[in-house]
């Protein structure tokens, strides 16, 4: 009992220090990966969320002009001011009762992406159904914006909706930067008849978690990796959706063949069971491992990994066009993000695989300590196994040249670009260097 009670405050603790949902502090919602979290700065957004969810904005600026009044009309009895005090109140109360009696009541509907991609904008729909007998006035789907990164452009509302009525809505988002958001759940929210109090109804059971994947410039052209091993036997280990192979003939059907390829009109064409024989594409496998050490930034005693890293964001983002590529047929990837977590994925060939190289890199985060040099030894293994790899690093020092040299020397094909500003004038003849501006500015269209 005592353990079922200890767990029950700490999942209330944990949930307080989250922060309310719509709105939102970074430093409380990336905090599940710290040691400490504000309960002060937890309980100031817990403040202003429950603030902003039951008054309006005028309402929410209003409400300190008003305390000031109230304070002054009490002190001076026979002051003029008394009398705005009284027009505040009884505007006030009409709008109180009259949002009480409309307030809204509907079924609602959110579609939207599971992923979309940074810097770029997409559409929110909306289904709404009026369930009350009352016309609902002033409605706003979603009104709050969902996280720092993603902004809404244009909100979802209607003026009126009438009684048993549908209304079909959308909201425009535009996604700022990549990362992971949660977004809170469906919210619709009335403002009649004045503007000053809001009244809302909610779908408790739609919270979600959207991935923004890096923005970037699909590739024209790429030299695969000379010892990028072929893996006749990958048609079974990875995905062949979308793919097809070349139909060499027919020949007699044998124990344990696929009765899926039995060629019917040959069967009854010749009175014994004939099969399909297909010229199997080789499949080759390549490994993109990218590097994501950011030094900290050093301020007086403290170091802090910064939020966003303009090298990062240009790794990942030629990560993911590497990625995009080799997805329409080239390769199958073999995706190792190196971190104090080695983000580690096997895809195919394809769409879905490249979806989800997407739902990785959205959710990478900047390293604080080197950790290619300090790869587990079956990693390195499987890594070596391959036979061809493309190293994506965002720097240059001797940590990330003995973890290159290492790999070349296990026998992996190697293809290395260094994302920097000022390549070193001694830098290996093999590494390629590009600059994150022209990786991000979609410069970068061959290699």
């Amino acid at each position: 009992m005592n353990l079922n009670l200890e767990a029950y405050i700490q999942r209330k603790m944990s949930r307080f220090l989250d922060g309310p949902e719509t709105f939102q502090f970074n430093a409380l919602r990336n905090g599940t990966q710290r040691k400490y979290r504000s309960s002060s700065l937890a309980l100031f957004a817990w403040f202003i969320g429950i603030t902003r969810l039951f008054l309006s904005p005028v309402g929410f600026y209003l409400l300190p002009v008003v305390a000031m009044l109230v304070a002054y009309a009490s002190v001076a009895m026979d002051a003029p001011m008394r009398f705005m005090v009284l027009i505040f109140l009884a505007v006030f109360l009409v709008e109180l009762s009259l949002g009480f009696w409309y307030r809204p009541r509907v079924d609602l509907v959110r579609l939207m992406p599971d992923r979309v991609r940074a810097k770029s904008t997409f559409k929110v729909h909306f289904i709404l159904r009026n369930r009350r007998k009352f016309p609902a006035w002033d409605l706003c789907a979603d009104p709050f914006n969902y996280s720092s990164g993603l902004t809404i452009e244009k909100h979802a509302a209607v003026g009126v909706l009438p009684p048993r009525a549908e209304v079909k809505l959308e909201s425009v988002v535009y996604a700022k930067r990549r990362g992971r958001y949660l977004i809170y759940t469906t919210r619709v929210e009335s403002r009649f008849p004045f503007n000053l109090v809001k009244w809302s109804c909610r779908w408790r059971s739609d919270a979600r978690l959207l991935a923004v994947y890096p923005a970037f410039t699909s590739l024209s052209k790429f030299t695969l990796p000379l010892g990028a091993r072929n893996q006749a036997e990958g048609m079974a280990r990875y995905s062949k959706i979308g793919e097809s192979m070349e139909l060499m003939g027919v020949r007699d059907y044998r124990d344990g063949d696929d009765i899926r390829r039995i060629d019917w009109p040959g069967t009854a064409r010749l009175g014994s069971f004939v099969v399909k024989e297909f010229e199997e594409d080789e499949l080759k496998r390549i490994a993109l491992v990218t590097d994501t050490y950011v030094p900290p930034v050093k301020f007086w005693k403290l170091h802090r990994t910064p939020r966003e890293s303009e090298h990062l964001e240009a790794a990942l983002e030629l990560t993911a066009a590497l990625a995009e590529y080799l997805s329409r047929g080239e390769a199958a990837v073999e995706l190792f993000a190196v971190g104090p977590e080695v983000h580690r994925l096997e895809t195919g060939r394809g769409t879905t695989s490249f979806d989800a190289v997407c739902d990785i890199l959205s959710g990478i985060d900047a390293s604080p300590v080197p950790a290619l040099a300090q790869l587990e030894a079956d990693v390195f293994r499987d890594l070596s196994e391959v036979g061809g790899a493309v190293v994506v690093l965002i720097g240059d020092d001797d940590d990330r040249r003995k973890f290159v040299e290492k790999l070349r020397e296990s026998g992996v094909s190697l293809r290395v670009f260094l994302i920097t500003d000022e390549p070193a004038a001694d830098l290996p003849p093999d590494w390629f260097a590009l600059s994150p501006k022209a990786v991000r500015t979609g410069m970068v269209r061959e290699l």
